[in-house]
């Protein structure tokens, strides 16, 4: 003969039943936002401009295109073929940027042209 030990699970009573999740999971801290807590003027991280969209794809398209010089200028002498064509390329992205930046300039009536009133509504 043996004997049974019956163990008991005690756990608290709750006074109303609680169907939702009550643990909140706090979202995690990124990089950037140890850097934004400690900037000294909150303006500077929450500021927003607006800028024409053609203005902007020339920002991406010129750190694009010097993005790949610079990558091409740390390679060996001895990938002259890679070097070549990422400095090609890199000029070529450049040259989209320029495009980009001189096109409201110069073809009249592309872009509507902003009022002072409108930006202050």
């Amino acid at each position: 003969m043996g004997f049974n030990i019956i163990t008991m699970d005690i756990r608290n009573i709750q006074s109303s039943p609680n169907f939702y999740n009550t643990k909140t999971n706090k979202p995690k801290r990124e990089f950037i936002d140890v850097i934004a807590d400690n900037v000294r003027n909150p303006r500077d991280v929450n500021d927003c401009v607006a800028v024409p969209r053609g203005i902007f794809k020339a920002y991406i398209y010129l750190m694009a295109g010097s993005g790949l010089m610079t990558i091409a200028n740390f390679l060996p002498q001895k990938w002259k073929g890679i070097k070549t064509s990422l400095n090609v390329l890199g000029a070529g992205l450049n040259i989209i940027s320029a495009v980009y930046f001189a096109k409201p300039f110069a073809v009249k009536g592309l872009a509507p042209t902003v009022k002072k009133e409108d930006l202050n509504k």
